[in-house]
């Protein structure tokens, strides 16, 4: 499967890793590119726009490459020892994008309906 941009991985309680991100592979999840596309607030609003792509990019907590022995054993205790804790904080960032991203789209969704209304309440004035 090809994916176009990154993918949301939220395993649930007890649930492993690989387990997880076969899941999150199977969903269909918009990439950054289509929400950016989609909605009309972040066509108009360049810096929110840039603002949530850097979010979208940036929300899970992943190492460096490690290249020297030392430094992969530092990488692998502080995976080892603050796993759990990495996780809840991988799991809330992409949480709190997800929730971002969905009241962007009920502003657009809002500001729509308010259009249409006055619209329609400037056809009755015209009556």
């Amino acid at each position: 499967m090809s994916m176009s941009g990154p993918v949301i991985v939220h395993p649930q309680d007890d649930e492993p890793f690989d387990v997880a991100i076969a899941r999150s592979l199977r969903q269909s999840a918009h990439t950054q590119h289509q929400i950016t596309l989609l909605n009309e607030l972040l066509s108009r609003d360049a810096y929110l726009a840039e603002q949530l792509g850097i979010l979208q990019a940036t929300w899970a907590l992943t190492p460096p490459p490690a290249t020297s022995l030392l430094a992969r054993l530092r990488r692998w205790l502080a995976w080892r020892l603050c796993g759990p804790e990495f996780t809840h904080i991988n799991a809330t960032h992409a949480t709190l994008t997800r929730i971002i991203e969905s009241l962007i789209a009920h502003l657009d969704a809002e500001r729509d309906a308010r259009q249409k209304l006055a619209e329609r309440l400037a056809a009755l004035e015209r009556l």
